[in-house]
């Protein structure tokens, strides 16, 4: 058995996990390696004890299974691991963060390749395994109508910039 790890994650990030990580979706858990960034930062965020931890019964929890390696099988094999709630924050942060630039760049690409909108939107969905829903839907259109607000001011001071330098 691997040792594995349960997070709370609001539900769309579980589908990015198990995208990210290309993990099957009828799987126990994601599994984890630290082939990117994410794998790595999740990795860094285990914490040992002599015993086990105690944690609250979490509302959306995923289970991350974690790769034994050389220098961690015996730590694994003779500890509770677990990832602390202060650094669960850290992580559900990060995760969100990578999530919104993983959205930023599948716009950028469907912009570039003169795609509309909506068609972009349902193809990420779809890639990402998330459920489209309306919740879903509207949450990423959003991100792209900030995304495309943030250019717009960018655009904006390079202007005025360049005239009222």
């Amino acid at each position: 058995m691997k040792p594995q790890v349960i997070i709370e994650l609001a539900p769309h990030l579980h589908d990015f996990l198990y995208h990210e990580f290309g993990t099957p979706r009828g799987e126990e858990g994601v599994t984890v390696t630290a082939a990117n960034d994410l794998g790595k930062f999740i990795q860094s965020m285990i914490t040992v004890s002599d015993r086990p931890p105690k944690q609250p019964i979490k509302e959306h929890p995923v289970t991350l299974l974690l790769p034994v390696q050389e220098w961690n099988h015996f730590i694994f094999r003779e500890n509770f691991i677990y990832i602390p709630e202060w650094k669960q924050k850290m992580l559900q942060d990060y995760i969100e963060a990578s999530y919104r630039i993983r959205i930023r760049e599948y716009f950028v690409a469907g912009y570039e390749k003169q795609y509309k909108q909506d068609r972009i939107i349902r193809a990420f969905l779809y890639a990402y395994n998330i459920k489209n829903n309306a919740m879903n839907y509207d949450a990423v259109k959003k991100y792209d109508y900030r995304n495309r607000q943030r250019m717009v001011k960018e655009v904006d001071r390079d202007i005025q910039l360049s005239l009222f330098p």
